[in-house]
């Protein structure tokens, strides 16, 4: 009797025994248990869904998370993104997803023993080809053996092919690809046309046009020719080649000498590597006569004045430079025409203007251009050149000083 008391009594402390041993849900087992068989002898924790996934045991949250080294790319170039997340350690699986969700890079093999470092892991692929905004994603890929109770994400794809496998995905931050501007030049010609008038036959007129770069690389004049029909009347210099740098100008002038009575009309063809405006065109008019036209207007420039120093600003406002022109007409009819203003600053255009002139027959009328503000420091030239229908070229120069 006292022996049956004492099996019975050793059964039932085996039995308390057995109920206080934990639940063995996870633990160092658990991978020998469940994986070996697939992925070999080397346990991992970070291949379950929880450790691999979540911040702590509580399986309550996602923090896998992947990073771009920096948020601007050129077309083509090398994003790194840097996978983290887990609370544990040993090899997984991360892939790296586009905007669309085509595959970019992965750590691992996509079968047999799988391998791969921990976190963090660093994936790269080249940044898309055209500018733009672009948010990636990546990937956590493994079991969820360990995922009783825990939270998934949005994104959790199961993989119909692996079971109790899948993905955790989510995005990355977004990031630009920028494509720098290719340094182009840029010509324009200012004024675009010239109108010689009426000059007698024997004689001559000088016009002059601004050739200027509004490009970001150098303007190469590599040709300047006349237009299929137009007269050899008209002739230029400089000669090309020539070469105008960003934000410069270059004086081009051109002559007309008629040689008979006729009005001559015709271009010049400027040929440089603008890729857009190739050839420039600059258009040519002139007469040829033999006596001065009875209404010819002569259209002379008694002065031309404009503000000689100014400071860039006074009490906090900035000051302008204001202009003067007289003209007196020696000709013995009225005349209506034009004048243009050009300041050069620094080496840089940063003034052009042109207004309408009437002068009846000796008179004096005074005009005026719109005033010009300053913004930097230096000299400005400014060259006035008046168009009438005489031989002779009406210009005139003044220069104001910008100072502090």
């Amino acid at each position: 009797m006292k022996k049956a008391s004492l099996v019975f009594c050793c059964i039932l402390a085996l039995a308390a025994w057995m109920s206080w041993v934990p639940n063995a849900n996870a633990f160092s087992g658990f991978y020998t248990t469940n994986c070996a068989g697939c992925h070999g002898a080397t346990a991992t924790c970070n291949g379950c869904h929880a450790h691999g996934v979540h911040t702590d045991s509580t399986k309550s949250d996602i923090n896998v998370a992947g990073t771009t080294d920096k948020q601007t790319y050129a077309p083509g170039e090398t994003v790194s993104v840097n996978i983290t997340g887990g609370y544990r350690t040993g090899w997984i699986r991360a892939i790296l997803y586009d905007q669309n969700m085509v595959e970019l890079a992965r750590s691992t093999g996509p079968a047999g023993i799988g391998g791969g470092p921990g976190y963090p892991i660093t994936l790269t692929a080249p940044a898309p080809a055209a500018a733009g905004t672009y948010t990636w994603n990546v990937a956590w890929y493994g079991n969820q053996f360990d995922a009783s109770g825990a939270f998934f994400g949005p994104r959790w794809t199961p993989d119909p092919n692996n079971p109790e496998h899948g993905q955790e995905i989510v995005s990355t931050n977004s990031f630009t690809v920028a494509v720098t501007p290719v340094p182009t030049p840029s010509i324009a010609l200012n004024p675009a046309s010239l109108n010689f008038g009426s000059i007698l036959t024997g004689g001559s007129a000088t016009l002059t046009t601004l050739v200027q770069n509004t490009g970001t690389a150098d303007l190469s004049i590599t040709a300047i020719a006349l237009c299929t029909g137009t007269s050899t009347e008209f002739t230029w210099s400089p000669p090309a080649p020539f070469t105008v740098t960003p934000g410069s100008s270059q004086t081009l002038s051109v002559a007309y000498a008629p040689v008979d009575t006729g009005t001559d009309t015709g271009c010049l063809n400027i040929t440089s590597n603008d890729p857009v405006t190739n050839p420039a065109v600059l258009n040519l008019t002139g007469s040829g006569v033999t006596t001065p036209p009875l209404t010819e207007f002569d259209f002379d420039i008694q002065k031309f004045m404009a503000t000689k120093e100014i400071k860039l600003k006074e009490k906090g406002k900035a000051n302008s430079v204001n202009f003067h022109l007289l003209l007196f007409n020696e000709g013995t009819g009225p005349g209506t025409s034009t004048a243009t203003l050009v300041g050069m600053q620094n080496g840089n255009q940063v003034y052009s203007e042109t207004i309408n002139v009437s002068v009846p027959p000796a008179e004096t009328v005074m005009f005026k251009f719109p005033p010009f503000r300053p913004t930097v420091l230096g000299d400005i030239t400014w060259t006035v050149t008046v168009v009438d229908n005489d031989a002779d070229v009406d210009q005139a120069t003044a220069v104001t000083t910008v100072r502090q």
